[in-house]
């Protein structure tokens, strides 16, 4: 059997003496080296030649980001899982964007982790499950952003149109926006052309067929 090389990037050492006691036990699994900072990694792999990184976010000198980088760029052949306590939004897609493999929370036992490394040593791409939502929801608000731009519509049409999904009239879209009621039905007839309908029940209904409300 060939055992999966697996390298751990964490500045506790009792957080990476208990991974790699842990992951040893594995039959395909091996543990090849540890450290505690990012340029400790870097000097290592180029040495011990691991198929798996697994690395925290926060290290001393530097985290685990720009270690996910360095390591893309100099070895794109190893897989990167950022092993980390931190759901910050920020973190996790600034990861992605460095090419890591997986997003993992220290939440999940250490036999999902075991599960993890050989997902992504085989090629699967991985999040632990409270991270998916806010992925999805980063998703949505992308192509939300992408279909309101091809199609024209501007910040304040988006919401006279999400306050038309509530049903409100013309009066209460000026008081709620702080114009003239001539006003509001200029911009309707704006957003009824920019979507190519007739009427305030057909703009919501295109709106929700669009992904826009």
């Amino acid at each position: 059997m060939t055992k999966i090389r697996v390298f751990i990037a964490d500045d506790h050492p009792v957080v990476r003496d208990g991974l790699a006691t842990f992951l040893s036990k594995f039959d395909d699994l091996d543990v090849v080296g540890t450290a505690g900072d990012g340029s400790a990694v870097l000097e290592q792999v180029r040495a011990l030649h691991p198929d798996v990184v697994l690395t925290d976010i926060r290290m001393p000198g530097m985290n685990g980001i720009e270690l996910a980088r360095r390591l893309r760029l100099a070895h794109p052949q190893i897989r990167i899982i950022v092993f980390t306590t931190y759901d910050d939004e920020e973190y996790l897609y600034d990861a992605l964007r460095t090419g890591a493999q997986a997003y993992l929370l220290k939440s999940i036992s250490h036999d999902v982790l075991a599960s993890a490394i050989r997902s992504v040593h085989a090629g699967e791409r991985l999040l632990s499950p409270p991270l998916m939502d806010k992925t999805l929801n980063r998703f949505e608000e992308l192509a939300r952003f992408k279909t309101q731009h091809e199609i024209g519509l501007v910040d304040d049409e988006m919401r006279i149109l999400h306050a038309l999904e509530s049903g409100a009239s013309n009066r209460q879209l000026a008081e709620q926006l702080f114009w003239s009621e001539t006003t509001v039905k200029r911009k309707l007839q704006d957003i009824f052309t920019k979507l190519d309908v007739d009427n305030r029940v057909k703009a919501v209904a295109e709106g929700i067929r669009r992904g826009l409300i």
